[in-house]
């Protein structure tokens, strides 16, 4: 009776904790140098759906970041495992936006993407959460 009522009170925490989370598509870089907002081609985004998005970067004054170097990785942190593919920007699409490809999620649950950003000496990060 004590193991259920442990378990219990994990799957509370857990679900408590992933209502709380921050899901905003559009956010400031950890350091505040760049503000970064994703769309997905895939509305709803669904597991196992090869997709790409869109990346919008914008300096923290407004202005859109040409010629950006954009990288991005994500995964699972409670199941400690990466995404299944490896996404690329494969094209800059101008006035700030950048394609990415190889969008795969393969599990329901809490997923983090980390894009990380450097434009010429200035270098910064965002980490967005989805909950699928």
């Amino acid at each position: 009776m004590r193991t259920i009522i442990i378990i219990f009170i994990s799957l509370l925490f857990c679900t408590s904790t992933l209502a709380e989370m921050d899901l905003a598509a559009s956010k400031s870089s950890d350091n505040g140098h760049f503000q970064v907002r994703y769309i997905s081609k895939l509305e709803p985004i669904e597991i196992n759906n090869l997709h790409a998005w869109i990346i919008h970067i914008k300096d923290k004054d407004g202005n859109d970041i040409p010629n950006a170097e954009v990288n991005v990785i994500g995964g699972m942190p409670e199941h400690n495992h990466g995404l299944p593919t490896q996404p690329q920007i494969t094209k800059d699409l101008g006035d700030g936006c950048y394609l990415l490809e190889g969008m795969k999620f393969h599990m329901l649950g809490w997923w983090t993407v980390t894009v990380s950003i450097t434009i010429k000496d200035i270098s910064d990060v965002v980490t967005f959460n989805l909950k699928l």
